[in-house]
């Protein structure tokens, strides 16, 4: 596959990092001039998020898998739009980052240094009067809908009592229509969820989760538990259909996929692929995106909408998982030449693949090195949309639009990203290089991930100014509140 490579220009320039203040006042002056598309057109773009489960950077054929490994669907996305090969997930596990997509902030912010996944039974975590990606699109008179995954939570602490109403949940932060699961598909209730109601309850009896996060679980008090291999397809009937019943209007479209995440359990009609299990589960992941792309494709809707395909984290690389074993073991590097995966604090947990499609917009068959991280969706799309952010709101979100976009490398629009491991490490990329913040009494560590991708040397002996400088701006991201600029209350 040929694509136009748009290089990157680094973040700071190599005489240090002692301007950033002043750079990144420049980059986001720079951002702001972005001009939305839509202005001289009579109707808005259609916007769709596809957030796929787990899904590692290189674990697609257009990031470097093997052919025998087949997506053609993730592909046509690259060859019809732009890829990203520095788009970061602002956590290395599931929850925090899809806060982040959602809110344009960073979960650490809400939560606090926990890092981890939130249980299935938890409150919802988005405050309902914050900006969110489902808001400002509904906000300017888009239908909206989510699908899939949820795992943000539903109703108010304590937890969620299956037997109520499940609000405040999608529909409270923007979502016209949700149909989906809870959580992860093991961790009941096994059932749908469509808007704020449990499907298929026994009248009379009650809902209990029996057990949880384990393969075995199963729900008391509904007539059939939903079948795992099933959920993709469920999900993507649902959105296809919905985007039919609305696509005389402008609508935007979350949809979060199960894949790759376990239990591996795919569609009979997928088999055959040389990583057997994981491989097949990825390629319904494809299917379920191609789904998508020709139902805009047959509704003629496709000139008019930007599509958007990343995942959640970096793949999972544990070899005790037989299946996961199996795939590596057959040649599927599924995080690329990336060092670790989901819930480390290394590049193969944050680093995603990032897919963008405008026909028209963004020009085709594009490579882009530039920086970005997920958080930035939202101030993008308030670009498109001409929407001015709110004070106090998309505190870590960038405008990414000029990236989406340019023909010619531009200035990086931001100079740091802030990453946070399920562990709770943090660590800040600046430029080519990146920082791992230990806690004492282990030490700090700094890699150039230009020159060492593999972050397998640690070079801060020579490089303590750097390093120093680093941890200050670190330090002084997570008080202040916000990392772009005039984003304060």
């Amino acid at each position: 596959m040929e694509n136009k490579k748009v290089s990157r220009r680094r973040f700071v320039s190599s005489g240090g990092i002692a301007a950033t203040a002043a750079a990144l006042a420049s980059f986001t002056r720079v951002a702001l001039q972005a001009t939305p598309y839509f202005s001289a057109q009579r109707r808005k773009p259609n916007i769709i998020v596809i957030l796929a489960d787990d899904y590692g950077w290189g674990s697609s054929h257009c990031y470097g898998a093997p052919a025998t490994l087949k997506t053609p669907n993730l592909d046509r996305l690259a060859r019809e739009g732009r890829r990203f090969t520095n788009a970061y997930a602002p956590s290395s596990v599931c929850s925090p980052t899809r806060y982040g997509i959602m809110t344009g902030r960073y979960d650490w912010r809400t939560r606090g240094d926990g890092g981890g996944v939130i249980g299935a039974a938890a409150p919802l975590q988005i405050e309902t009067d914050r900006l969110t990606l489902a808001s400002l699109c509904k906000g300017q008179g888009y239908r909206t809908a989510a699908f899939g995954k949820w795992h943000l939570g539903l109703q108010t602490p304590p937890g969620t009592d299956w037997n109520k109403p499940l609000t405040p949940g999608p529909r409270a932060i923007g979502f016209d229509y949700f149909f989906g699961i809870a959580a992860n598909a093991w961790n009941g209730p096994h059932t749908f969820i469509e808007n704020e109601t449990l499907l298929g309850r026994i009248p009379g009896e009650d809902v209990k989760v029996m057990e949880d996060y384990s393969p075995s679980n199963y729900t008391k008090g509904i007539k059939e538990q939903y079948k795992t291999n099933y959920l993709m397809e469920a999900f993507t009937d649902k959105a296809t259909d919905w985007i039919e019943k609305n696509s005389s209007e402008s609508f935007f479209m979350y949809y979060a996929a199960t894949a790759v995440h376990k239990p591996h359990d795919y569609h009979p009609r997928f088999t055959g692929s040389p990583f057997d299990r994981y491989g097949n589960f990825i390629e319904e992941l494809d299917w379920c995106v191609g789904q998508i792309l020709e139902q805009l494709d047959r509704l003629k809707l496709a000139d008019n909408t930007l599509v958007i395909f990343t995942s959640d984290n970096g793949g999972v690389i544990f070899q005790g998982d037989p299946e996961i074993k199996y795939a590596m073991d057959a040649g599927l590097a599924i995080n690329g030449p990336l060092r670790g995966g989901k819930h480390s604090e290394w590049e193969g947990g944050f680093r995603e693949p990032f897919l963008v499609r405008w026909p028209g917009k963004v020009p085709a068959g594009t490579v882009s090195d530039q920086v970005i991280c997920l958080t930035d969706i939202l101030a993008t799309l308030a670009c498109v949309l001409d929407v001015p952010l709110p004070n106090g709101n998309a505190e870590d979100s960038f405008n990414a639009w000029r990236l989406f976009t340019e023909e010619n490398p531009g200035l990086p629009i931001r100079d740091h990203v802030i990453m946070h491991a399920a562990n709770s490490t943090y660590a800040i990329r600046m430029g080519d290089w990146k920082l791992v913040e230990r806690k004492a009494p282990r030490q700090n560590e700094l890699y150039n991930i230009k020159e060492d991708v593999k972050e397998a040397k640690n070079i801060i002996a020579a490089n303590a100014d750097r390093a120093a400088q680093m941890q200050k701006l670190l330090s002084e991201a997570r008080d202040r509140g916000y990392t772009r600029p005039g984003a304060g209350k």
